[in-house]
């Protein structure tokens, strides 16, 4: 234990010196100094005296103070030399760059399918300057960037591009952030070691996509080498919930699982220590090499050797201060780890399998368990160690994190050793290295399995107060818990609370019984910070008006409600917060037609399909494409028949081609929503029209004109025009929303997706707009006007808006208005799911989370007595009591 104090100081100073500043860091240095010449005095006392336990202390404490001292020196010349950069000057402004790429390019979430894929990627500064006066300089930058150029750069590449330059968004030794203005000019060729790794990661890839299916082959290289590039963000929102996020980046595990497997070959082969520690070292330098020579890596590389020497060797008093060194040699080579929520979360892991889960492993062995269950139980429950810093990062806790780990531990070994060797065998010959990957096939397959299926567990990842409030009382929970486990009646109070509320909790809280309610007629789902409704058509059958921002919440919604067909998929506009959720939605649900506003699919779209009349003897209604895309005029549409459940059904042969529930095509859809999307993270047109594809969905236009039947219930496209309009841009992207009108037999309901005060103005110059209910434009802001509130009169009102969003929506001018017009208000992120029932007459809301009533005090009529009478009335009516 005595290098304990020695990292904890070297980390505390450095940390001190990169967020607070250099002025901190040298009053901490010169602070560590004066206590270490205190500790000088005490270690002399205590050898005169010949006093052991105080010499102890008082070097271990000497020590501590003097390296924090250099650390805190360090830091401070960094911090320094980072706030005194000349690029700094030229914050608003824009510079030519020259830079070295020092990491991959990664995705950072699209804002819509109207938009190009946007990058952050990391990067050395070489020199910048304006026209013909350039400036020498280093230091680490960050660009942003949008366009596939960006993307097929290599770590090591010197490029050349224009940039405006913009303050650091995080105190981590970054110099800048630029926000590149047009693509990158290559100079040169990367180190040849970097084009050899290129080469190989770029074989890895594609020899897993001929092994293995798209989820599988996109989640094998991140596995191996953490190469993110096809990982399909089904399944990262999945190992995100399960608590198996940390499989699909490079980590200490990687190096763990290799190292181990080496040095067990070498065991089997009764090879020296020399010879093993040789391999084991040329391993560690092939695999950095591969996986990118970054921080992170060699961090990884470092946390995964000290994990070998802890678990293969058993000598924990050698591991500790090995972790010690290490940590006290990644802060000296990269200060910047400091700060990183990675570097915090491997250190914790790999001290958790150094402490904890031996004894932990022991003890379950004492009590009969075979040796392999005890040590993988007992390695997935030490990584409880890094809740804390999970709470204090994001705010949730997976609740399936412990079972998830300890069900994947026997293939994760498995599926690393099989992709190594694959990789191996993809330098020399592709086509063994195909067969070498096929054999990962049934552990890729229990692996994505387990991680679905934890996922869609009723509350397996929740929400908790984040921050370091939040990770301060994670923190003391998990010391609590941990500690209270060493006595046998703690144990036994813990399962009985732990069983006695998961029975009574779990059936009320997430069986619902009885829901849906029967006879709904309109959902709108809890999807957060967007917009997700489905209208219902047909037992088991309903028309999905936009998806969400995220899979997770419109699918568990839709399953709830027991939806397997959806008629019409109908994305209102190109906006995350209403289309990011598109995976969810056909997720093992069979799918007639996505449709979009004129333009929005034009680049992606093939051939379009018809809007198909419901009534019985009705012809197809042919939706025309754009005059703007005289190219995607199609036949499809004339020929296309109603099917005998009810659903579009495009001829055969064709790209819109839909087949009866059960056949192979639905089975295809069933897997293509399962395993994601397209590379692109967040959606975008790619991705619209690849899951469309994949699915066999057609894709179609809407525009104000076209009437539509599904039943008993008509749909009628209010806006926006048929014509394309000249400009594409997301931004604009609210007023473009698709406005619908569906006439039902409990009410007459209008979707007005985000439009906003000039959409509306033409509206309101164009029919008759009333409603009976009526889903609040833009989620209540204040974009919303009054004239447009009193133009449809609505008697329910409701509100999509995620619970404590940012943006202050709902507005209070807009409940205001609404108040004063008598309708009822229903808002997910007060209610959860909100459900309407009931007839014309007598329309109700039922919502699955109970919030407080509102009583509002009303004038109390002639005739009733003070505190006598109370009326309380359903949707269009207050709730009032009088006095």
């Amino acid at each position: 234990m005595r290098l304990v104090p020695a990292a904890l100081g070297c980390w505390t100073a450095t940390i001190v010196a990169v967020t607070v500043g250099w002025v901190a860091g040298l009053v901490l240095a010169v602070a560590s100094v004066i206590v270490a010449i205190g500790l000088w005095a005490v270690l002399l006392w205590a050898i005169a005296h010949r006093r052991e336990r105080w010499r102890v202390v008082a070097v271990t404490g000497l020590a501590t103070m003097l390296l924090g001292a250099g650390f805190g020196v360090a830091g401070a010349w960094q911090e320094h030399h980072v706030r005194s950069h000349p690029l700094r000057e030229s914050f608003g402004r824009s510079v030519n760059v020259l830079a070295v790429i020092t990491d991959d390019a990664k995705p950072l979430r699209a804002g819509g399918f109207g938009g190009e894929r946007r990058w952050i990627v990391r990067a050395g500064l070489r020199e910048f300057g304006h026209g013909t006066e350039w400036t020498l300089a280093g230091g680490s930058m960050v660009v942003l960037a949008q366009g596939s150029e960006w993307a097929a750069l290599s770590p090591g590449q010197l490029v050349r591009f224009r940039a405006e330059v913009s303050e650091p968004n995080r105190a981590d030794l970054t110099i800048a952030t630029l926000h590149a203005t047009d693509a990158p000019n290559r100079v040169g060729e990367p180190p040849w070691w970097q084009r050899l790794a290129a080469s190989v990661r770029t074989d890895l890839v594609t020899a897993s996509a001929e092994a293995l299916p798209p989820a599988a082959a996109g989640l094998l290289p991140a596995l191996v080498v953490g190469d993110t590039v096809a990982l399909l963000d089904d399944v990262r929102d999945a190992f995100e919930i399960a608590g198996l996020q940390h499989l699909c980046v490079v980590s200490g595990a990687n190096f763990t699982i290799l190292l181990t497997a080496l040095l067990a070959l070498t065991r089997l082969l009764t090879v020296g220590p020399r010879i093993s520690a040789a391999a084991a070292a040329g391993v560690i330098v092939l695999f950095v090499v591969l996986a990118r020579p970054d921080p992170s890596v060699l961090r990884a590389a470092a946390m995964g050797s000290v994990t070998v020497l802890a678990l293969l060797t058993g000598r924990r008093k050698q591991a500790l201060p090995a972790l010690c060194a290490a940590v006290i040699g990644l802060l000296a080579v990269a200060p910047q780890l400091a700060v990183s929520a990675g570097f915090a979360l491997s250190v914790l892991a790999t001290a958790g399998l150094i402490l904890l889960a031996p004894s932990w492993a022991d003890w379950l062995r004492a009590r009969g368990w075979w040796r392999a269950p005890a040590e993988v139980v007992a390695v997935a429950a030490a990584f409880v160690v890094t809740v804390p810093l999970m709470v204090a990062l994001s705010g949730r806790v997976s609740l399936v994190a412990i079972v998830a780990n300890a069900l994947v531990a026997p293939v994760v070994g498995l599926i690393t050793v099989i992709g190594a060797v694959g990789t191996v065998a993809a330098c020399v010959w592709g086509e063994a290295a195909v067969w070498v990957l096929w054999c990962a096939r049934p552990p890729m397959w229990w692996l994505l399995g387990v991680a679905d299926h934890a996922a869609a567990v009723p509350g397996a990842m929740i929400t908790v107060p984040g921050g370091a409030v939040g990770g301060a009382v994670a923190t003391v929970i998990v010391i609590v818990v941990v500690a209270a486990l060493r006595w046998s009646h703690t144990r036994r109070l813990l399962a009985v609370v732990v069983l006695s509320v998961a029975m009574v909790v779990l059936p009320v809280r997430f069986l619902q019984p009885g829901w849906p309610p029967s006879g709904w007629a309109l959902t709108m789902c809890d999807v957060g910070q967007g917009d997700g409704l489905a209208l219902s058509v047909a037992p088991g059958a309903a028309i999905v008006i936009d998806v969400g921002p995220d899979p997770r919440p419109i699918r568990a919604c839709l399953d709830r409600l027991r939806i397997t067909h959806i008629p019409l998929l109908v994305l209102t506009h190109p906006h995350a917060d209403h289309i990011n959720g598109l995976a969810g939605a056909l997720r093992g649900r069979t799918v007639d037609a996505i449709a979009t506003a004129p333009g929005e699919l034009r680049s992606a779209i093939a051939t379009p399909c018809a809007a198909v009349d419901r009534t019985a003897g009705l012809a197809p209604v042919t939706v025309p494409p754009s005059s703007h895309s005289p190219e995607r005029v199609s036949t499809v549409g004339a020929d296309a028949r109603q099917a005998g459940d009810g659903r579009v059904e495009c001829p055969s042969g064709t790209p819109g081609e839909r087949k009866t529930k059960g056949d192979s095509r639905s089975a295809a859809h069933t897997d293509s929503a399962r395993d994601g999307h397209s590379h692109d993270n967040g959606g975008g047109v790619e991705q619209v029209a690849e899951l469309a594809g994949a699915a066999g969905i057609p894709l179609m236009e809407l525009h104000a004109g076209h009437e539509m039947t599904f039943g008993v219930v008509e749909l009628q496209v209010l806006a926006p025009g048929r014509d394309v309009p000249t400009s594409l841009a997301v931004d604009e992207a609210n007023d473009r929303s698709l406005v619908l009108r569906a006439r039902t037999p409990a009410a007459t309901i209008l979707f007005t997706g985000d439009i906003e005060a000039q959409a509306q103005d033409r509206l309101l110059r164009g029919e008759d707009i009333r409603a009976d209910i009526l889903k609040v434009p833009h989620h209540g802001s204040r974009t919303t006007t009054t004239e447009f509130l009193h133009a449809v009169r609505p008697r329910l009102a409701l509100v999509s808006a995620g619970a404590g969003n940012t943006f202050g929506h709902p507005h209070p001018t807009v409940l205001t208005t609404l108040a004063a017009l008598g309708a009822s208000v229903a808002r997910t992120d007060l209610d959860g799911d909100v459900v309407i029932v009931g007839t014309a007459a007598d329309l109700r809301t039922v919502t699955s989370r109970r919030r407080a009533p509102r009583v509002r005090q009303c004038p109390r009529p002639a005739g009733t007595r003070r505190g006598t009478h109370r009326d309380e009335r359903n949707i269009g009516g207050r709730r009032c009591r009088y006095r």
